[in-house]
C-alpha cells in the first residue's frame, strides 16, 4: 500500500508535512506518528483550534494503522478486507460537516423509492419500470443488491415499518409490495384503493398516509386529492381529509405529530399540462384538517424532503420552464420560517433523500428536464448540518 504522508499530515491538523511525495505505508506511518508525538510534546496553550486534540487523535489514527500494516505485511491477502474497513470506519469516525462523496449507486437512478430499514438505504424500483433493490449499509460504506421487486415500478414511495419495507404504487398501479425484512422475502398485500403514481407517503403515528398522485390517464390526465391511510397492524385501508390541492410528484413529511406536504405539480403530470407549486400544506391527525404554511423559496416539482433534528429540509426537483433544481432549503416550525442554504453539489428531479445517523443521504434523479432518459444520476451524497 502507498500513502501519501502529506495528505495524511493535513487530514489530521498538523502543522508540519513532509515533503517526500509518496512513501512506502510503514515508513509514512512511522513519520507521521513521530511528527504527532513531537507535537504533543510542546506546550498547546491558548491554541484556539485545540492542536492537542488533533494530535492525539494522529497519534491513536496512526499507531492503529501501524499495526495493521504489520500484519498486512505477515498476511496480506487475509487483511486487505479488514484494512479496508478500518479505513473506512476511520472516515465514518471523522464525518466533515457539509457535503460528502460517498461511493456512486451500483446503477444510475432516477423516480425510485428510498428508505432506511436496519441501518441500510433501500432504493427501490425507478425509471423506466426497475424491479431492482439497491441496498447501501452505511456501517461498512458499501452497495449491494437486494432481493428484486415481484413488480417494476417506478414513481414509487417507498416506506420503512419496524420489520417491513413498502413500495406503494407507482407504475406497479395498485400493488402494494411488503419486503420482509427476516426472510428476506417480498409478497404482495392489501391492494391500493386508488392508483398511486407519483404519490408522496409518509408514517404518521404508526399510520401509512399516502398522498395525492396521478391519475395514470394520458386522455384526460389529472392529479389527484386523494388521502389514503393504511394501519399496518390489520394491513387495512381507509381514508382521510382529501389534500387542499390536487397534486403529483410532491414530498412529505412527518414532524412533531404532523405531516407537512411539499411542492408538487399541478393539474397534470407532462411537460405541455402542469406547473411546479411551492404551496405547503400541513396535516393534523388529531382534527382530520389541513392548514396552510409558508411556501417553499422556490417552486418545484420532483423534488425530495426529509426531516432532521426537528427541522424539515427540502432538495432538488424540477421548477418552471423545466428548470433542474440544486435548491437545499431548511424550515423551522418554531419559527415557520424558510432559510435557503448552499446548493446541492449537482442539480436533480426525481432525486431520493434519507435521514440516518444525524446526516442526510441524497441520491441519484435526472439531471435533465421532464423524463430525460440517459440524464438519471448515480451520484450519493452525505450531508452533514
Amino acid at each position: 500500500m502507498l500513502v501519501s504522508v502529506q495528505e495524511i499530515f493535513f487530514r489530521h491538523g498538523l502543522e508540519r508535512a513532509e515533503r517526500a511525495a509518496v512513501l512506502p505505508a510503514g515508513r509514512g506511518l512511522g513519520l507521521l506518528r513521530c511528527s504527532a508525538a513531537k507535537q504533543l510534546a510542546k506546550p498547546q496553550t491558548g491554541d484556539p483550534m485545540n492542536r492537542r486534540q488533533l494530535n492525539a487523535s494522529a497519534l491513536l489514527w496512526a499507531d492503529s494503522a501501524l499495526w495493521g500494516a504489520a500484519r498486512a505485511q505477515a498476511a496480506p491477502g487475509a487483511e486487505r478486507g479488514a484494512e479496508k474497513g478500518a479505513e473506512r470506519e476511520a472516515a465514518a469516525g471523522e464525518r466533515t460537516r457539509g457535503w460528502t462523496r460517498l461511493p456512486d449507486m451500483p446503477l444510475p437512478l432516477a423516480k425510485f423509492g428510498v428508505a432506511v430499514l436496519g441501518g441500510k438505504i433501500h432504493v427501490l424500483g425507478g425509471y423506466d419500470t426497475r424491479r431492482s433493490v439497491l441496498v447501501y449499509d452505511i456501517a461498512s460504506q458499501q452497495w449491494s443488491h437486494g432481493p428484486e421487486l415481484p413488480r417494476g415500478t417506478d414513481n414509487v414511495a417507498a416506506i420503512a415499518l419496524a420489520d417491513r419495507l413498502l413500495a406503494i404504487g407507482g407504475e406497479a398501479r395498485l400493488a402494494l409490495q411488503v419486503l420482509d425484512a427476516g426472510r428476506g422475502q417480498w409478497s404482495l398485500a392489501a391492494a391500493l384503493p386508488r392508483v398511486s403514481f407519483a404519490s408522496a407517503a409518509t408514517v404518521l403515528e404508526g399510520q401509512v398516509h399516502v398522498l395525492g398522485g396521478w391519475n395514470y390517464n394520458n386522455q384526460n390526465s389529472a392529479s389527484l386529492d386523494s388521502h389514503s391511510v393504511l394501519d399496518p397492524s390489520r394491513m387495512q385501508w381507509s381514508s382521510a381529509a382529501p389534500l387542499p390541492l390536487a397534486r403529483n410528484a410532491a414530498a412529505a413529511v412527518t414532524l412533531g405529530g404532523q405531516l407537512y406536504l411539499l411542492g408538487g405539480r399541478a393539474p397534470g403530470i407532462r411537460a405541455h399540462d402542469q406547473h411546479s407549486l411551492a404551496r405547503m400544506d400541513v396535516y393534523s391527525p388529531a382534527e382530520d384538517r389541513w392548514s396552510s404554511a409558508p411556501p417553499l423559496p422556490r417552486a418545484r416539482a420532483g423534488l425530495a424532503a426529509v426531516a432532521l433534528d426537528g427541522r424539515l429540509y427540502a432538495l432538488g426537483g424540477e421548477g418552471p420552464g423545466g428548470e433542474v433544481s440544486a435548491a437545499m432549503e431548511r424550515y423551522e416550525p418554531s419559527r415557520q420560517t424558510w432559510t435557503t442554504l448552499a446548493d446541492m453539489p449537482y442539480r436533480s428531479h426525481g432525486l431520493g433523500a434519507v435521514a440516518a445517523g444525524g446526516a442526510l443521504y441524497v441520491m441519484g434523479g435526472f439531471g435533465q428536464p421532464s423524463d430525460a432518459v440517459g440524464s438519471e444520476s448515480a451520484a450519493f451524497y452525505r450531508y452533514l448540518p
